[in-house]
């Protein structure tokens, strides 16, 4: 075979293997053009409706057999609890007792810069737990008479120690809330008694300020806080409720909460003020 020749079987061979090649890419973009048009005309919405209500149903089975079976929701309960305090250490953030019977004593302090590290206010908190919260004993259940109890205490050593700044009792009662506030100033409150009335839920939305910060955090409140003679937004609250939630923050006396109410009146909140809840809505004290 003369060079001639080669060359012309190295052109024809090439062009052979071009067509080839041409060949297997058209035959590849008629294939997935056809399982294109295949699955174009499949109607999924059937699909879509049988799975959800095979999730809804299964999320109903899960749901009564909670709701029925003690030692399930005793079970399922632990096991979340159990799943968001180890979340909680792990953020450094504090969380509730799983109990829903419960007394907290909190005391904000100021501490001196010149002696201590750390952040110049401080809260601690106290848990009690009460017996048989709802036992009644000449009209009046235990757990109030604990509650006015520990409330008396408070009161009384926030205003004889100058070291605090305020102190604040909390109950959880059920999925109810309740707060008295104590500052070095009042030396009264409004006793607890049972039933708790409803408020209101007047208070759209509340955010969290700082000059140093570059972004609120929102102060979310539902209705398990909204009752009569609820002392709620004071300087001990603030402080409580940011060591409860993951975001990072800076507390002190120059933070400035900023409220929308349900009548679309916007205003500012500052330390020295706080809002009591009333049947109707609230006041700012």
């Amino acid at each position: 075979m003369n060079i001639k020749d080669k060359r012309y079987y190295k052109i024809t061979g090439m062009y052979g293997l071009k067509e080839l090649l041409n060949s297997m890419q058209t035959s590849y973009h008629n294939h997935v053009k056809k399982l294109n048009d295949q699955v174009s005309n499949i109607n999924f919405l059937p699909y879509i409706v049988k799975y959800s209500k095979f999730v809804c149903s299964v999320n109903k089975f899960c749901r009564s057999v909670y709701d029925s079976n003690l030692v399930v929701k005793s079970a399922v309960d632990h096991v979340l609890y159990f799943i968001e305090k180890v979340y909680s250490l792990a953020i450094g953030k504090k969380i509730e007792p799983m109990d829903s019977y419960w007394i907290s004593s909190s005391f904000l302090l100021k501490r001196d810069k010149r002696r201590y590290f750390g952040d110049e206010y401080a809260l601690t908190e106290f848990y009690e737990f009460v017996k048989n919260p709802k036992n009644i004993t000449d009209n009046v259940s235990n757990a109030e008479v604990t509650y006015n109890e520990i409330c008396d205490a408070v009161d009384s050593i926030v205003l004889n120690t100058q070291l605090y700044v305020e102190g604040m009792v909390k109950m959880k009662y059920g999925d109810s809330y309740v707060y008295r506030i104590f500052d070095n100033n009042l030396g009264h409150f409004t006793d607890l008694k049972m039933p708790l009335v409803p408020s209101k839920p007047s208070l759209l939305s509340i955010e969290y300020t700082h000059p140093i910060m570059s972004k609120s955090i929102p102060i979310i409140l539902d209705k398990s806080n909204y009752y009569v003679d609820n002392q709620l937004l004071s300087p001990a609250f603030i402080k409580l409720y940011l060591e409860h939630q993951p975001e990072l923050y800076h507390f002190d006396m120059d933070y400035v909460l900023k409220i929308i109410d349900n009548d679309i009146n916007s205003f500012e909140l500052k330390f020295n003020k706080s809002v009591l809840l009333t049947e109707d809505g609230y006041k700012i004290v």
